[in-house]
């Protein structure tokens, strides 16, 4: 049972509701082979890239592989690769839609704060049907600092105008963790990759899986 005094569930989007890393990693793989020589396994980019900012890739290619790069560059080419591909593919995270639905049938208000835009948001939830079930959207569009800087939380909370005690995020990176925690406040991590899990291992609230939500928060 939802403990009465959380109103308000702020769930992340990538590798939280959907499970999308996979796709992003195949456009981003072709293009740093094309273009840099530079070939990642999918091990790789979870443990490198997943779950960061454009701005924080760009810099780790520069950083780690010495390769000269923009963020123009990239995003062009991300976006073009993007465009190629079906987001319909990607697939919800186990029990994101029953929790979804419980979550609504206790009457908790429900909002999302993602680092992607809103094109991903309407093409990927509005195919599984899932739009309706949220209140609003904090998208990239809309703040000039993506996480983990706290702003699209505060955004949210704004929005939200409850008293931060009321509000659970739910999210599945560390950066996505320290967004929120340096909000004020309380973060459920979900995720079923050991890298997250260890970076996240000091989190008192970490689930393999949404089916444990409910648990944690009540």
């Amino acid at each position: 049972m939802i403990a009465p005094t959380v109103k308000a569930v702020l769930f992340d989007l990538d590798g939280t509701l959907i499970d999308s890393e996979y796709f992003y990693y195949s456009n981003w793989a072709p293009i740093l082979a094309d273009e840099f020589q530079l070939h990642i396994t999918f091990e790789d980019w979870i443990k490198d890239f997943a779950g960061h900012t454009l701005v924080r890739n760009v810099g780790y290619l520069k950083d780690h592989f010495g390769i000269e790069t923009t963020e123009e560059f990239m995003w062009t080419a991300t976006r073009a690769n993007y465009a190629k591909s079906d987001m319909t593919t990607i697939c919800l995270m186990p029990f994101a839609k029953e929790t979804l639905e419980y979550l609504k049938q206790k009457g908790v208000r429900m909002a999302l704060v993602t680092s992607s835009y809103t094109t991903t948001v309407d093409t990927v939830l509005g195919h599984h049907g899932l739009l309706d079930y949220f209140e609003f959207f904090v998208t990239r569009e809309l703040v000039e600092n993506p996480k983990p800087n706290p702003e699209p939380y505060e955004l949210a909370t704004q929005k939200l105008n409850l008293p931060k005690e009321q509000i659970i995020a739910v999210e599945d990176t560390i950066t996505g963790f320290t967004a929120a925690t340096q909000a004020g406040l309380t973060c459920v991590a979900v995720t079923k990759y050991e890298t997250e899990r260890n970076r996240l291992s000091n989190d008192n609230y970490l689930i393999e899986d949404l089916s444990n939500l409910t648990k944690i928060i009540a």
